[in-house]
């Protein structure tokens, strides 16, 4: 989707082309159950389709397709369980798994080997490898594709119960749920403002993200409205984008600011008044786990703008309760 396009971002890219309906939390955080359920030793969780699944112990062998699920199983402490991984993965940094996966590829006689007791991957709908792995090869292909607060938190939960580190689920969970409430005081007298999130230009289309995305989930914490009000990754028409002018644009970083000297850009608000920002990496704005709370908080440092105060009190939030080796912020830098 992008003029170069990054296998980091591949799951924004992939979202484009796999659209579907997803419930989505309104803002603010939203007390959530998690479709798991112990009992008699078993352990029962149902995915993002409705596919339920039953183990009979915690898993200690896992194949992970899914960059959101391992870098969550990174934080739990059940890393040492991930036997596999995709090629996209980049948290934790350095990871050790093999690679089985690529491009969408999946190295079959790999994965049998690693004799996993279930694969986690991504999608709004089953892909072709996870029907193979899960019909063919009798691996249970869980699929997860988090696009809310609460599906998140839902993500970070069924792992927790997976791998029998629920406490630690728990424990992301309610930092999610504190630092959410502690953004939302610190940046209640921002005032709204209309923004549009430029995800890539390809073969002359424009891409964003619009309602039901986690994209638009951190837009709205920051308190800017997405001109784009369709449903998930899609395009958009420039005069859309000309009509509705946004006063603030939000650029990927796969993406390009000179976009903001061509039209339809040129002639917006937010390219006349330098009103656009570009994000320094995809960490917090592609892959839907619990470290988009940094997504929102580099979006709220750049509305700050100079506001000493509140530069100040968002950098007194909550630390990450889970003491890793990496942490969730490794590569973490302010706006500029």
């Amino acid at each position: 989707m992008y003029m170069v396009i990054n296998s980091k971002n591949v799951k924004g890219i992939v979202s484009i082309f796999v659209i579907a309906a997803v419930i989505i939390s309104a803002v603010g955080y939203v007390e959530y159950v998690a479709p798991r359920n112990v009992e008699n030793g078993k352990i029962t969780v149902t995915d993002i389709i409705g596919q339920t699944f039953t183990f009979n112990s915690t898993l200690t062998r896992i194949v992970s397709l899914d960059p959101s699920a391992t870098a969550v199983l990174y934080a739990l402490g059940a890393y040492k369980d991930v036997v596999g991984t995709g090629s996209y993965d980049y948290y934790p940094p350095s990871g050790t798994a093999p690679v089985i996966c690529n491009d969408f590829n999946v190295h079959y006689s790999s994965l049998v080997a690693l004799k996993p007791q279930a694969v986690l991957g991504y999608g709004a709908t089953v892909p072709s490898y996870g029907l193979y792995i899960n019909s063919t090869l009798h691996i249970p292909f869980i699929l997860d594709n988090p696009n809310s607060v609460s599906q998140i938190e839902n993500e970070t939960l069924m792992l927790g119960a997976l791998t029998g580190t629920s406490s630690n689920a728990t424990k992301i969970t309610n930092w999610m749920n504190q630092s959410l409430s502690d953004m939302t005081n610190v940046s209640k007298g921002l005032p709204n403002e209309s923004a549009f999130y430029l995800e890539c230009e390809y073969n002359g289309a424009i891409y964003t993200a619009g309602n039901n995305t986690f994209i638009n989930d951190e837009m709205q914490y920051a308190h800017l409205i997405n001109i784009f009000t369709q449903s998930g990754y899609n395009t958009i028409s420039p005069e859309v984008i000309a009509n509705s002018n946004p006063s603030a644009i939000l650029i990927d970083c796969y993406a390009s600011p000179l976009y903001m000297k061509q039209a339809p850009f040129n002639e917006t608000s937010a390219a006349k008044n330098n009103n656009y920002v570009q994000f320094f990496n995809d960490t917090y704005f592609t892959n839907p786990d619990f470290r988009f709370i940094y997504g929102i908080e580099w979006l709220l440092q750049w509305r700050a703008q100079g506001n000493a105060q509140m530069l100040y009190e968002l950098s007194e939030l909550p630390a990450f309760p889970i003491k890793l080796k990496y942490s969730p912020n490794f590569n973490y830098e302010t706006p500029p």
